[in-house]
């Protein structure tokens, strides 16, 4: 459970929100949405634990992330993932350097596992055969998507999309939509800002509950067998 209470963002001389509180429990898909300028990033960040709030306090399973002695924020960075709004597409990094960090970070495991993994992820979101494409090389559609696929190897528990499905493009909006409600349905929980609402997402999406400049939307968790993705 990822609880915020009373937040509050101060930036240039100006207060951007204050007083806002959210609640996230595990094994849910939750879009936050928000017109550009709003501070979706910038929430997003606030809840996985890399920027402290000017006001109130970020709680993961009733332990603060900013308060404590920061065991409980090492663990929460070490069992999440994050796919960011913008992916660098440095010249000389591939598809395949992605996985590796995310490889790294997962812990020892079988080279042939993991690779048999990382095809089947990239396969997952539409970019068989790209393992040793520079990144530079891809649309920003398909490097949205590459980076979803490699934060997936990890296995993430919490896993922060900022952005990810306007970048992937509406092509992939449903599919998009349909993995977060499986992971969701595997007992992990997704948190995806975007500036507005997928339409393919309208049918299945809640209507929206205001908080300060955003609306919050539950997606259904789509209920999986076994442990989580």
């Amino acid at each position: 459970m990822i609880e915020a209470f009373r937040l509050g963002v101060f930036t240039r001389g100006r207060t951007l929100w204050d007083g806002l509180d959210f609640a996230f429990g595990d094994g849910t898909a939750t879009v936050i949405v928000g017109p550009p300028s709003s501070g979706k990033t910038l929430l997003l960040a606030i809840l996985r634990g890399e920027r402290r709030p000017d006001a109130g306090d970020v709680l993961v399973s009733g332990e603060s992330l900013y308060r404590g002695g920061g065991d409980a924020l090492r663990a929460f960075r070490a069992a999440s993932g994050c796919v960011p709004e913008r992916l660098d597409a440095d010249e000389n990094r591939t598809v395949d350097a992605l996985f590796a960090r995310s490889a790294m970070m997962r812990g020892k495991g079988a080279e042939a596992e993991l690779k048999k993994m990382k095809e089947q992820l990239l396969s997952m979101v539409g970019l068989s055969g790209t393992e040793g494409v520079r990144l530079s090389a891809l649309s920003a559609s398909e490097r949205a998507r590459a980076a979803l696929a490699a934060e997936l190897l990890r296995n993430p528990k919490v896993l922060f999309a900022d952005g990810t499905v306007l970048a992937a493009g509406g092509p992939h909006a449903g599919m998009l939509g349909t993995l977060f409600r499986m992971l969701a349905g595997a007992g992990n929980t997704i948190l995806a800002a975007e500036r507005r609402l997928p339409p393919e997402w309208a049918a299945f999406a809640g209507p929206g509950k205001p908080v300060g400049p955003f609306l919050v939307h539950r997606l259904p968790a789509i209920p999986m067998k076994g442990g989580s993705a």
